[in-house]
């Protein structure tokens, strides 16, 4: 069975493009363009990973995700955005996110990420000059998983 994404992104094109790269080898519960409705859609599919935006109308991405947490889901979350400030990047993990990736990276490394994630550890963008174990700590994360591209 392949494993299932939910991807949440105001931006439609964007997350069409993530649907037709990810779907040869993930199952697209659905598309979500803003926040309440990636709540929504994540409570009633229980994806194994939530490809999400940080600025989205309604619900930023991240108080989806605690929101998500709050109620016992189980999915993973991989926040994928513009923003690279050091203080956002330890927010994205303190939210209960597993990945952090800049929407300027290659497919190649957002691949890699999901795979990371899927196997249960953490991903740092390689563009970031930050170091992962040092953001987990910070974020209050646990044991650091997975690798940094």
């Amino acid at each position: 069975m392949r494993p299932s994404i939910l991807i949440a992104d105001d931006h439609r094109l964007y997350a069409d493009a993530l649907r037709s790269m990810l779907s040869p080898s993930y199952e697209i519960v659905g598309i979500a363009t803003n926040g309440r409705e990636l709540t929504e859609l994540a409570v009633q599919f229980k994806p194994d990973l939530v490809v999400t935006d940080h600025s989205m109308p309604l619900l930023n991405g991240l108080k989806a995700i605690r929101a998500l947490t709050k109620l016992g889901l189980r999915s993973r979350f991989v926040v994928l955005t513009t923003n690279r400030h050091a203080n956002f990047v330890v927010e994205v993990f303190r939210s209960g996110a597993s990945a952090f990736l800049l929407k300027t990276g290659s497919s190649d490394e957002f691949t890699k990420a999901l795979s990371v994630v899927l196997d249960g550890g953490y991903y740092l963008s390689a563009q970031l000059t930050c170091d992962l174990a040092n953001v987990l700590e910070q974020a209050g994360c646990p044991a650091v998983y997975g690798n940094t591209g």
